[in-house]
């Protein structure tokens, strides 16, 4: 990256500390605001150039001991983000102090520093204001040099309504009310980091009592409505804190570890130093009337933010090239945590969903590298997505899991002592990792990181030889892939006796031969399913492995599934091949493997004619019927809580592209019983169930979902029938959701996530599409460009002609800067679910009807 980028800002002037006072106006919108900054002047200069936007400076005054205060003219550079501060003679090298006044707006974007009010189940609106800076933003909170690499510490003092709360990166080390009834609020100095992670939070909140976590107070902060929903987030956050600190061997950076739940948040939460910031269903959650993945989902979301505190805010990139790492590591260490916290959830199965996603999206010719140059701050939005998150953790787990936990936490913490309160490029851990395994850690990882994509392994059995041949070549679903990876494979190998034994190998360019025993049962290329990378198997491997299904673990069958389906898209396998493996599935457990089935047999569902509508109906019949007979629609005593997921993931199968009818008469009945006299569902099945009613239902069960949405008393019940009015399919029932979806009662953090839900619903899909057309600027003006991808999606599995047509032309020529990416592989999905939809026209019923 060139500094002399116009973007960028030179390293002439350093800043090394912020005072900051910032006054909100809750009711007016604005603040003002005044800072004092502590810089070094590296080389002589005129002007300085800092980064604001949407504020105005004035009072710009530069002192240094001994020598005359300096009156600085102010000019702004709109286009860059900039702001220059012009000084009447030559500034010398030194240690000097800047101050000014600047005072800025309130936004309702969701960015910077906000406003939202929100209206309590009690009918009471709340009014709270607070920042999300990541990943150049605060240059919309106060003057700043906004980019990662020039670290400071800040020391922020708030002027606030005494009625309300105000939090800050650090403890509270003063509290007086003003001559004009204000409260200032002071905080202590925080560690040296970038302005990325400063927050500032003020609203009616509740705070919980601060538990101790060694030297660290842990709180959760609310708004009063939903303060008696903080418990399971606090009993995380200890335990996740105390995990950590553990793990790295280092004290956790921050001086107390404030989590505090926001009623209006575009991301999942933002891991400011000591103040992190969530939506409120990320954080807060009835643990009794909650389902497993609702707990698994809060206490991951807890465990990913606290990690960062680390690796991150202690640790941070250079340049937002990195943003990869920050990213992928706190989604590895959220799953390790959850794992050791709560190992009855079964995490790393679940994260095996999350990888497939990313295989998906990688195996696109749009894909990109894990990390790539970042030119201007506005193209890192481009790295918060399943790339940098999923795949990236799924590498490092990869990497994990070759070289050994123990060895690779010993390189994590090497770099973290090495590089704390600094920035760092993705080689520095290479390099830690490499001192401590003796490993060619930088070279295998590289491969990874570094090109776009992964490979399709093959793997053949020579039986007279007792040999196994693995190859590789680029997996790409349409056109030839380029590339060569430093595969780590882990080839597991059962014998007839049924021992096994595990072989590693690292597989380059050059095919591997590799000896086994003569009495050789099975052999899987993927032991674990830990490797980023799919495997063809020859044909009498491939029989012996689906033999062994029940020998395998639930991850091992997951890849399986995973690896079938991806073919069939790519032209690589029959469709009767993933049909062959579903009608296995019978006796199959495990909610995760259920859930890969049932996302492929949804796209059948998008892509089916009428007939092979039936047919699919019968096969899902076919192979959920038993299972779910099995399980039941209750739960018995002693069951495996993962159960009551896999319940759920049958109950929504059945009763939607199943259309069994005892399911959906069922679902009606039971959910009746629930409005009408409070007759208990069992939270893992609740979701479902409404979706099921949902998608069946009248004006009746609309108004019944719409009701209990008004009425939620936690937020995981208010966004679970909110989303669930985007499943009805009745024209006037559709247009009804619609029209909810574009009012205020909706949201902006879930607003193109519900519309995006409505495109995805094939009866909904031509309506929705048209709304967007006619809606398209303002719905752009209401939605920063980054929450778009959620409401685009979904127009990967829009395959009728017209339609798709319509939706390809109009995206191509409404072009969106910030997220083109996302755009061009919402398109390529859509031309591989196409091809899939014409290969199989015609032949779809015989397919799926075929014997079993």
């Amino acid at each position: 990256m060139a500094e002399h980028a116009p973007y960028r800002l030179p390293h002439t002037v350093v800043p090394r500390r912020y005072e900051l006072e910032i006054a909100p106006d809750l009711p007016a919108a604005v603040f003002t605001g005044r800072a004092s900054v502590e810089i070094q002047v590296v080389d002589g200069v005129r002007e300085f150039i800092l980064n604001a936007v949407n504020l105005t400076l004035e009072d710009v005054v530069l002192r240094s001991a001994g020598a005359r205060a300096l009156s600085g003219r102010i000019s702004y550079r709109e286009a860059d983000e900039q702001v220059v501060l012009s000084w009447p003679e030559m500034v010398k090298p030194g240690l000097y102090t800047l101050s000014l006044r600047f005072d800025g707006r309130l936004g309702s974007d969701l960015r910077g520093f906000y406003r939202t009010t929100v209206t309590d189940p009690g009918k009471t609106p709340v009014t709270i204001a607070s920042t999300q800076c990541e990943a150049t933003d605060a240059r919309r909170v106060f003057p700043c040099w906004d980019e990662p690499d020039f670290k400071a510490v800040f020391a922020v003092t708030l002027v606030i309504d005494p009625a309300l709360t105000g939090l800050s990166n650090a403890r509270e080390v003063a509290s007086e009310l003003d001559d004009a009834g204000r409260r200032r609020l002071t905080f202590a100095d925080t560690m040296p980091m970038s302005t990325y992670l400063v927050a500032l939070v003020v609203g009616p909140f509740e705070l919980t009592p601060p538990v101790m976590m060694d030297q660290v107070p842990v709180r959760i902060a609310a708004r009063a409505a939903f303060r008696h929903l903080t418990d399971f987030a606090e009993e995380t956050a200890v335990d996740t804190l105390r995990f950590f600190q553990n793990y790295f061997g280092i004290p956790c950076p921050a001086d107390k570890m404030d989590h505090v739940a926001i009623p209006e948040f575009a991301a999942g939460a933002m891991e400011n130093l000591g103040c992190v910031t969530y939506r409120e269903e990320a954080l807060l959650i009835d643990r009794d009337h909650a389902s497993q993945m609702e707990l698994l989902q809060v206490a991951g979301v807890i465990a990913h933010e606290t990690a960062h505190m680390w690796f991150g805010d202690l640790v941070t990139m250079r340049w937002w090239n990195g943003l990869w790492l920050n990213e992928a590591f706190a989604t590895f260490m959220q799953i390790l945590a959850s794992d050791a916290l709560h190992p009855e959830w079964d995490v790393w199965t679940s994260f095996g969903s999350g990888r497939a996603y990313a295989l998906a999206v990688d195996g696109l010719a749009s894909t990109r590298p894990i990390e790539y140059p970042v030119g201007p701050p506005s193209e890192s939005w481009g790295m918060f997505d399943v790339l940098t998150y999923e795949k990236g953790a799924a590498v490092l787990r990869m990497m994990e899991q070759y070289l050994g936990p123990e060895i690779f936490r010993n390189g994590i913490r090497e770099y973290l002592q090495r590089h704390r309160y600094g920035n760092t490029e993705t080689g520095d851990l290479w390099d830690a990792l490499e001192a401590s395994s003796g490993q060619p850690v930088r070279e295998v990882m590289d491969s990874w990181v570094l090109q776009g994509g992964y490979p399709l392994v093959r793997a053949e059995w020579n039986i007279q030889r007792h040999e196994i041949e693995l190859s590789q070549r680029p997996f790409r679903y349409q056109g030839e892939g380029s590339g060569n990876w430093q595969v780590p494979i882990v080839l597991g190998v059962r014998r007839n006796g049924g021992t096994s034994e595990s072989v590693h190998v690292m597989l380059g360019q050059q095919p591997l031969r590799i000896s086994v025993p003569a009495d050789t049962a099975w052999v899987t290329a993927n032991q674990g399913s830990w490797g980023f990378y799919r495997v063809a198997y020859s044909q009498t491997l491939w029989d012996r492995l689906v033999e062994a299904l029940g020998e395998m673990t639930a991850l091992e069958r997951l890849g399986l599934a995973e690896d079938v389906w991806a073919a069939v898209l790519a032209r690589e396998a029959p469709l009767a091949m993933a049909v062959a493996l579903w009608r296995t599935f019978v006796t199959e457990r495990d909610p995760d493997v259920w859930s890969a089935v049932s996302r492929h047999l949804a796209v059948i569902d998008k892509v089916a004619d009428p007939q092979g509508q039936i047919a699919l109906q019968a096969l899902i019949q076919e192979i959920g019927r038993p299972v779910f007979d099995a399980v039941g629609w209750e739960a018995v005593p002693g069951e495996d809580g993962r159960q009551g997921r896999l319940r759920a993931i049958l109950v929504r199968l059945l009763g939607t592209a199943g259309a069994d009818q005892k399911v959906r008469r069922e679902a009606g009945e039971r959910f009746a019983a629930h409005v009408s006299h409070g007759a208990a569902i069992a939270p893992d099945l609740l979701t479902a169930v409404v979706s099921v009613v949902a998608s069946t239902g009248s004006l009746a069960e609309w108004d019944m979902i719409y009701q209990e949405f008004k009425t939620a008393s936690t937020p995981q019940d208010e966004k679970r029938y909110l989303y669930a009015l985007a499943d009805f399919v009745t024209p006037d029932l559709v247009a009804r959701t619609l029209k909810l979806y574009r009012s205020d009662e909706v949201r902006i953090q879930d607003g193109t996530y519900v519309l995006g839900r409505c495109l995805a619903n094939r009866h909904a899909a031509s309506e929705t599409w048209a709304m967007i057309e006619r809606d398209w600027n303002e719905i752009l003006e209401k939605y920063p460009q980054f929450m778009m991808p959620a409401l685009i999606e979904p127009v990967a599995t829009i395959v009728e002609e017209a339609l798709a047509d319509r939706t390809a032309s109009w995206l191509q020529g409404h072009p969106m800067e910030d997220v083109a990416r996302q755009v061009a592989q919402t398109l390529e999905f859509q031309a591989i679910h196409r091809g899939f939809a014409h290969r199989v026209a015609g032949d779809l019923s015989s397919v799926l009807g075929g014997a079993s």
